[in-house]
């Protein structure tokens, strides 16, 4: 059983991180871990991690810069810009052994900190990635290496979710894809979940969960939890 700290939060203009942080924390208990806290702030979740009762930190947050315009009426309450001491915080975390499990907005966090990317495994790229409203998405399961990874042991070959697909992310090399879709019907297929190593810790994101009816369709609670467990060092 790993210890799991959830940071979730953002502004609700898109999801509503109420629910969402809710659900998430009920998959991942539902997998046998404990969750030892939900907080909303980064900087306070940062902090946490130098504690020694945590195994694993899970995003499932919206915390970054929002300098369009249209951002305008969230901003003063949920625009942020990454301190030092937590962009530390998590990068040592991970590098020293701690798992990481991102979920869909995670990697649209922290957009003022470019090597938040490689400890990711990819990241939102302004002008570039995009996703198209939630729809209907088929995700395709498969890896590089056409061997199943411990995370999608459990599911089928594909599987049907209501969400929204997040395009062109900024990878990087070496990532193992673990799930694809197409963000829409003209679209080549496109990594929409990944495994990765960062430093001594293990990392896995899931672009699917844009809100709480997505989290709790079955398929997609296997993935997550299959994360959690990877992630932990428990498969």
């Amino acid at each position: 059983m790993a210890r799991v700290l959830v940071l979730t939060g953002g502004p609700d203009h898109a999801h509503d991180f109420s629910a969402l942080g809710a659900a998430l924390t009920w998959v991942i208990a539902g997998g046998g871990h404990e969750i030892v806290d939900v907080l909303d702030h980064p900087d306070v979740a940062a902090e946490r991690l130098g504690s020694d009762d945590v195994d694993v930190l899970a995003i499932n947050a919206l915390r970054w810069r929002m300098l369009d315009d249209r951002y305008a009426p969230w901003r003063d309450r949920w625009g942020y810009h990454t301190p030092e001491a937590t962009r530390r915080a998590i990068s040592d975390f991970v590098a020293a052994g701690g798992g990481l499990f991102g979920n869909h907005t995670a990697s649209i966090c922290f957009d003022d900190w470019p090597e938040w990317g490689d400890v990711l495994g990819g990241a939102w790229s302004w002008g570039h990635s995009s996703h198209p409203p939630p729809a209907s998405v088929t995700v395709v399961v498969g890896e590089r290496s056409g061997n199943r990874h411990p995370v999608t042991a459990s599911l089928p070959s594909e599987f049907f979710v209501e969400d929204e697909v997040y395009g062109d992310l900024e990878l990087r090399p070496g990532i193992d894809p673990l799930a694809h879709a197409r963000r829409t019907a003209d679209d080549e297929l496109q990594p929409i979940a990944w495994a990765h190593r960062f430093g001594e810790g293990r990392v896995v994101y899931d672009g699917l969960g844009h809100d709480a009816r997505s989290l709790n369709q079955q398929d997609h609670v296997r993935l997550i939890r299959g994360a959690v467990d990877w992630v932990a060092g428990a498969c």
